[in-house]
Parts: C-alpha cells; structure tokens; sequence
C-alpha cells in the first residue's frame, strides 16, 4: 500500500512542478516585463500562484487517483499504458496550451481562452493572425517540453508500478478513494465558500504580475466551462436605481448640435475608412527623420480631427459594430460572432438605404472571419466587395489584398455610381503579419519595425487614395471618416489607456470647416449619433452613442478587454480590472462615483448584451 500512495503524491507532484516550470518559462519569454518587477513580487507571483497550480494539478490527477484506487483488478501493464496514455495526452495538451499562450500575451494582454476558438471557422486568416509570431522558436519550446516532461512521467510510472504486488483491498481501496477525493480541496483552492478563480492568485498593483500568476491552462479550461454567461451578468456592482441614475447622468444632452456640414448639401455622400490597427501613437512617431504616417498628419489640416477618441473594443470584430452600430464591445464576448443578436443591432447602413442611399462594403478579405459576413448580410449592405472579388494575382497577402488594390477597385467602381452613397471600407494591410508589397521604409526585422513599415504602406495608399477621390466628380458632396477599428500595443508605453487611443478625421469637399482639432474626450460608439445628426436623420435606435457636435454632451469614453474596462473623462484616466475588482491604473484625482460611472457602463452594456 505504501509504493500505491507513494506514486499518488509522485504524480500529483509531478503536474505541480510542471506548472511551477511553465511559469519560469512565461517569465522568460516576457523578460523585458519581468525586469521590471522587484524580487518580492517575482516571489508573490510563485507564492500566490501556486495555489492554481494546486488546483489544476488536482484535476488532472483525478482519473489517475481513481485507477490507482481499483489498480487491484486491472492487469499491471494495462494500468501502466493507461496511465501514461492518458499522462502524455494531457502533457501534450498542456504543452500546447502554455506555449501558445507566451505570444497570445505579446499579441493580446492576457493569457490564451476560449476567445480563438471562434476564428477557427476561417483557418486561412487565422493562421494570418499568428504566423507573424516566432513560429519556430515556439514549436521547438514545445517539442522540448513535450520530451522531456513524457520521459518524466515514464520514469515515474514504470519505476514505481512495475514494483507493485497484491495488497488487500481493506484498507487500501478505501484510503485511495480518500486520497482521491481530497484533491478536491486543492481543485477548490480552499476548504471556503468561494472555489478557485482568477482572483484568487491576484496579489499586486502590477497587472503583469497578476497575469503571471495565472496558471494558463488552467485559465484556458475555466474560459470553456464558463465561457457561456447564458443570462447571468458577471459585472454586477450597482443597485438598480444608482445605475440608473449613472447612465443617466452619462447621457445628458441638449438634443441640439452645431453643424459641420455644408448647408447646400441635403444629402451628402458618406464614406467611412475603417484603418486596421491605427493607433494613435503613430501618428506622432518618427523614425530616423522620417514620420510614420505624413500622409495623415498632412491630411489633418484639411479637416476636422478628434484628439481624444478611443476605441471601444480591442479586436475588428468589436470595432465594426461600435462604428457602424454605436454599439460597445464586450469584454469576454463579441456580440458580431452571434448573429440571433448582432442581428438586433441598429445599422447605419440601413438608415441610409431608408433615405434613398446605395449602400456597399468593401473589404480585401474574407468576410467569412470572425461572422462579419453574417453582420454585414443582416445590415442589408446592397453590395459587399470581399477577397473572391478581386483578381487571385492580387492576393499578395496572407488576408487578401492589399490596400491600395481595394482603394483602386472602389475608385474604379464608383466612377460612373449614383449618388448618394453610404460606402465602408475596412484595411488590412496593418494587420499582422504586417506584409507589405513595397519596399521597407524603416530599417529592422522586429515586430515593432513590421508594424511601422505596414503603418508607414497604409498611410501611403490612404493618401494616395485620397488625391484621386479629389479628382472623382463626388468629392465635392462627399464626407470621408477615417478611423480606426482599434488601437495596437506597439509602440508600448506600458499605459493600457495608449493602447485604445486611436485618431478620427473628417475629410470632405461636403464639410462646412477644416483645418480644426477636437479635443474632446469621445468614443467610437459616438461615431453612428454624431454623424446622423449631422444629416438631419434620426438617431434615436442608437442609445449607446452620443452626439460629438451637441454643446451639452457629457465628454467621455468607455472600451473594454479581457475582463476589464476602462474609462476615460477630462483629465481623469482609469483601468478596471474586473477579475481582482480594483483599478490597476489611474491617472488624475478621482472619486468614488467617478469609478461608479465606469462600473454602471459595464453592468449595463453587459447586461444590455445578454438581453439581445
């Protein structure tokens, strides 16, 4: 009995270390963030973070506990194959998980979920998505730790269950069927009220360290077990009637607005420019004498730029839907991948087909990615231009094609169109992997150097694009949006508020001003209100967005991520996170109902999501 309750603590020991190992090995590979933490929160991250480690290690444990128990009715050698078949499959498995989930943190924030499954529908852009990532560092990293944790566990079970004789089932069955079920203790993480979550490892002020905490697989598991909401809010945190007054309070306004629009123009062309990844902090960046977008900042001065705009979500699939529908992204979920509810949304395109408008889509790639398709089909677009549109010899993209190919057909298209017309194009060019058809600009083989390279293409086809639309007899009543679907963490600043911070310019022989900056604080989910007032047009389905141009609107923007939100006022910069309920960043002097403003936004957005 003694070598069968030996074996049980060997093995349950052997997932513990391998966990522990993984975490090393996460720390490694993000080592730039983890030269900034000081010994006593590297010590916090193991010290806390173990008892997740506990946790999964207890779960993966159960089944071999339970063989173990009846071990006395199965043949050695089937026992040893069953063990350790099982073993390599959930080392397999693992090893997949952690690996993955070392460049999912460069890419997103936060460890690896459920969230890819979604993409898995269109394998093609998804493998676009991470084939920039060090594939081949990462795949040796898991062959290597496929290995050797496999000869591990082979020497653990050979070396111990080949020396096992007959023992008598009293006491021994019962005493393994205890062992067995006190793993639930580790599994729950105590013998309280509340079971394991992500909070419970959250120790500290840094949210890296927190993240490092996590055990990865044990976070993959619990987002597919729990990855259904059903009609549950997570983000419960006010009474009915405080949050009422909040949201309230949120969206006072004048119902009045001051018009940018040309007076003689009744029905103005409107052309929204969706630029993939544009994120703020480009705009400002030179490198080497050379900015990386001056095509842009030229572009400025010609119109009507807004400062302080935010994205509301931090992937396309959120950002289409804030625009286009003014409606904010969700945190855990993308209410564009569930068509029996995006189908509910109010669309611009819609209102604009009501007003006698042609309406059309172009993309250069698959619609298909992320259910957009599906969106764009319940938006009743008249037509949608995507990747099978275009000749395969200009597919010189892992997406499709390029930016200045799309920018080439929509002019060509819209030569001889009739007007008016309420047109989207969504870029891609800027997307990882960040390929570009021209030479490279800016010198390096980095990521951050691909990014700005692909940065530097997408401003170019812009502006070239745009010197041609001056020449299409439209412009002159044509409105052009330039904004983008959500911001990037390059360059990093190490302020997750940078991250949603994106530019918005209108462009346009149609408006009334130029060469003018707003400075106040708004969000993508503003764009749909602000712009069908702007045209005299009723904006009252979008009960989400609020009117840029209206005197009394209450200066402010929301976005969410992974299980966190943000919320942005004048002077005043927040970061919630919703998993250790507190903030992890903040800048300016704020109160308590400042931070109730921001909780009474995710609650009711959330909660408004689930109801769809």
């Amino acid at each position: 009995m003694k070598e069968r309750l030996q074996f049980l603590l060997i093995y349950y020991g052997f997932w513990v270390i391998f966990f522990l190992v993984a975490r090393v090995i996460f720390l490694g590979y993000h080592i730039e963030d983890t030269k900034l933490l000081t010994l006593q929160t590297i010590w916090g991250i193991f010290w806390n973070g173990i008892r997740m480690d506990f946790s999964m290690a207890g779960y993966l444990s159960v089944i071999p506990f339970l063989l173990v128990s009846l071990s006395n009715f199965i043949k050695k050698s089937r026992l040893e194959n069953w063990i350790f078949s099982y073993t390599f499959l959930m080392v397999l498995i693992a090893n997949l998980i952690i690996v993955i989930d070392l460049q999912v943190f460069n890419t997103w924030g936060y460890h690896l979920d459920a969230t890819p499954l979604r993409y898995l529908k269109t394998p093609r852009e998804a493998w676009a998505s991470v084939s920039s990532s060090p594939l081949v560092q990462l795949f040796i990293s898991f062959l290597i730790l496929l290995v050797v944790a496999s000869l591990i566990v082979y020497r653990i079970i050979t070396k111990n269950i080949d020396n096992w004789n007959h023992i008598d089932n009293i006491p021994f069955i019962p005493i393994a069927i205890v062992c067995t079920l006190a793993l639930f203790v580790p599994i729950r993480g105590s013998l309280g009220i509340s079971p394991m979550n992500q909070s419970t490892v959250y120790f500290s002020t840094n949210n890296f360290a927190n993240i490092a905490a996590v055990n990865p697989t044990w976070n993959f598991f619990s987002s597919l077990v729990n990855g259904s909401y059903d009609k549950v809010n997570p983000y419960t945190y006010l009474p009915k009637e405080e949050l009422s007054n909040n949201i309230k309070e949120l969206y006072e306004n004048s119902n009045t607005t001051n018009s940018v629009i040309r007076n003689d123009i009744k029905k103005p062309n409107v052309l929204i420019i969706i630029w993939e990844s544009f994120t703020r902090k480009v705009t400002s960046r030179t490198i080497g004498g050379t900015e990386v977008t001056p095509r842009f900042n030229e572009l400025k001065k010609e119109g009507i730029y807004f400062s302080n705009m935010f994205a509301s979500g931090d992937r396309t699939d959120k950002g289409i839907p804030a625009i286009l529908s003014g409606y904010p992204a969700q945190p855990m979920a993308s209410i564009i991948t569930e068509p029996n509810k995006s189908s509910k949304l109010p669309v611009l395109s819609k209102d604009f087909e009501n007003n006698s408008y042609s309406t059309d889509f172009y993309y250069g790639g698959e619609v298909e990615f992320a259910n957009i398709k599906s969106y764009l089909y319940s938006a009743d677009f008249q037509k949608i231009v995507s990747k099978q549109d275009f000749d395969s010899k200009y597919w010189n993209s892992k997406w499709g094609a390029h930016d200045d190919i799309v920018f080439k057909k929509y002019l060509n298209d819209h030569s001889t169109i009739n007007q008016p017309f309420f047109s989207t194009i969504l870029t891609l060019s800027s997307h990882e992997p960040f390929e570009i058809p021209t030479k490279n600009t800016f010198e390096g083989d980095d990521e951050e150097s691909k990014f700005m390279n692909a940065m530097f293409y997408a401003d170019q086809s812009l502006g070239n694009f745009i010197d041609s639309a001056k020449r299409q007899p439209w412009w002159s009543n044509t409105l052009i949006i330039i904004v983008a679907d959500h911001g990037h963490r390059i360059p990093e600043t190490d302020k997750k508020v940078d991250d949603f911070k994106i530019p918005m310019l209108w462009l346009g022989g149609a408006l009334a001003k130029h060469g003018f900056e707003m400075e106040g604080i708004a969000s993508q989910i503003d764009i749909s209100a602000t712009l069908l007032k702007q045209l005299g047009l009723d904006a009252y389905a979008y009960n989400w967005s609020k009117n840029i141009f209206d005197p009394k609107t209450k200066q402010w923007a929301f976005f969410s991520f992974n299980n966190g939100f943000g919320f942005i006022q004048p002077k005043q910069e927040l970061i919630f996170d919703n998993i250790g309920k507190k903030m992890i960043q903040l800048n300016g002097s704020l109160n308590t109902h400042d931070i109730d403003l921001g909780k009474a936004l995710m609650q009711r957005t959330f909660q408004d999501y689930l109801d769809k």
